[in-house]
């Protein structure tokens, strides 16, 4: 383990990258479905359509910011584009946001999905790549790093919970503060392209060209249904939890202090499971941990439908830190144990986010009638019993632990 004392300038700089990017991340999107029906007064299917919005902008994104991404190598040039955007995070959400959401809700959730999705959704999978391009070359610990993003969104919740229900333009103004912190320490730091860095640009743009391959295996489709049939419903599941979950309290302005405390305990937890989340998987193997985590996610959903009281809903909701640690980690173990390891972001980028990107596209705005049409208690029984379907599934369609081969894209075809 990297002592703390040895650790260099670059890994405290990409820490506070991280930290700052997902402090602001979660500032704009913890209560993001509270803000779109409470502040601006829109319905559970509008406010799905909205989400559907950020969705399809991100799907778009993210394979357009990679294709960029790996075109300009270590430049900053496509980072600087992400902090100018986030720069005006307080300008968009205060003036610009609500005018277009009540003038017409289709033009606010394209206008609004674009911007959100290539400050977030979309554009995170290119800023976390590179941040792991450089890290290889200068030499710090990745995760590591990563960890900082954690605790940056930790501090957001905990922030948010507190002031949202008072002014949230004020937590607006702190992002867009936020984010030129941000590109100060961004300027701070410095990216040669050295030998050792162009070497790095030509093994991944070699290894890009056998990605064709990975669609003759059928192990990456298997693992794509997991993900969109389980992965997937319960990131839709979780959109709207919180007008969900104010309903227990006697004012949605209590509930969202309630909620801001407990995102705050759960990120904490989240933090302490990633700690033990290795020896877990290596306990049980990538594919039972990927088992456990849709065992979770459905107890989760279908439990929130059964729920009748605010100590309930509390317990449930702190589930989700017992869930997510094990996922991060189990999808990346997988992905090595049974495809090529020098594609595995290339194949994470696909199986997971871009084919949840693509689920969610779909079902947010389905999720969010539902929510109007029958209550969200049915709508999430619907939701849950439909996740623990495709878990059921996976147990025979996920492959167990085997040895890592170079290159079992070519051999395991369908």
């Amino acid at each position: 383990m990297i002592l703390l004392g040895k650790l260099s300038k670059d890994f405290w700089l990409f820490g506070s990258f991280f930290y700052l990017y997902y402090f602001i991340w979660a500032v704009c999107t913890t209560f993001f479905s509270l803000w779109l029906t409470n502040k601006m007064g829109l319905t559970s299917t509008e406010a799905g359509i909205v989400f559907s919005a950020v969705a399809i902008a991100a799907m778009c994104f993210q394979p357009f910011f990679g294709i960029i991404s790996d075109k300009l190598g270590f430049k900053k040039n496509l980072m600087w584009v992400f902090i100018a955007l986030l720069v005006f995070i307080a300008p968009f959400f205060i003036y610009i946001f609500p005018f277009l959401l009540q003038s017409n809700i289709f033009l606010g959730a394209i206008i609004g999905g674009a911007y959100l999705g290539a400050c977030f959704n979309g554009g995170c999978g290119a800023i976390e790549a590179y941040i792991e391009k450089v890290s290889r070359v200068k030499s710090f610990e990745y995760g590591q790093v990563r960890m900082f993003g954690s605790l940056g969104a930790a501090t957001a919740v905990f922030i948010t919970g507190r002031l949202f229900s008072t002014d949230p333009n004020l937590l607006y103004w702190i992002s867009s503060l936020a984010a030129v912190v941000l590109a100060i320490v961004f300027a701070l730091t410095k990216i040669t392209n050295n030998n050792e860095m162009k070497k790095t640009e030509i093994q991944e743009a070699t290894s890009k060209k056998s990605i064709l391959e990975t669609f003759k295996n059928r192990k990456f489709w298997f693992l794509i249904i997991y993900v969109v049939g389980v992965g997937c419903i319960y990131e839709v599941f979780d959109q709207q939890f919180p007008v969900y979950f104010t309903q227990f309290f006697s004012s949605p302005s209590e509930g969202a202090g309630v909620f801001g405390n407990l995102l705050t305990i759960q990120t904490f937890m989240e933090a302490c499971v990633m700690i033990i989340a290795p020896f877990f998987i290596i306990k049980i193997g990538a594919k039972n941990a990927l088992i456990y985590c849709g065992c979770i996610m459905s107890i989760r959903i279908i439990g929130s439908g059964f729920a009748d009281d605010a100590v309930v809903i509390i317990l449930l909701k702190l589930m989700h830190a017992l869930e997510v640690p094990i996922l991060l980690v189990a999808i990346f173990k997988y992905i090595n144990e049974h495809f090529n390891a020098e594609l595995s972001a290339t194949i994470y980028l696909i199986a997971f986010q871009f084919s949840k990107q693509v689920g969610a596209t779909f079902l947010s705005a389905i999720a969010g009638n539902m929510y109007d049409t029958v209550g969200f208690k049915d709508a999430y029984l619907l939701l849950g019993f439909i996740a623990l379907f495709f878990t059921i599934i996976s147990v025979f369609t996920l492959s167990g632990s085997s040895r890592i081969r170079k290159n079992p894209s070519i051999t395991e075809t369908a």
